[in-house]
């Protein structure tokens, strides 16, 4: 079970570099929530997952896992996929940039397939 919930993140990655906008929202169930790195609100509709992921296409952000993701399992088909992750990409000034950032994705195994209920995303805090 929690490797085809963590082929959720895999294909998440995947499609982000790729820029495939529908792709990447048909990965949400339809009443997901998305807290993303750079938006300053809560994301609730369908609609709007899939207008966040198109300003991230446009501007051609990256994303790389740093790691695995720690799987916890929360019912028989629901797990939490937590980690660490590095965006990078072109800046407006052309300079490039890197945010390593942290994340939470709860995926959960909705008529069969395995998708993201709710997404927590936020830069990750330099060390004290």
């Amino acid at each position: 079970m929690q490797h085809d919930a963590a082929g959720v993140l895999t294909a998440w990655v995947n499609e982000f570099n790729a820029g495939n906008v529908d792709v990447i929202a048909g990965l949400y169930s339809p009443d997901a929530t998305l807290f993303g790195t750079i938006s300053p609100s809560l994301t609730t509709r369908s609609a709007d997952v899939t207008a966040y992921f198109a300003a991230v296409a446009k501007s051609r952000m990256q994303v790389k896992l740093l790691d695995a993701p720690t799987v916890t399992n929360i019912a028989d088909a629901a797990v939490v996929l937590s980690g660490l992750y590095e965006f990078s990409g072109p800046r407006p000034d052309g300079q490039s940039f890197a945010m390593p950032a942290r994340y939470s994705f709860v995926v959960a195994n909705i008529n069969g397939r395995w998708l993201i209920a709710h997404q927590h995303s936020s830069p990750q805090p330099k060390p004290r």
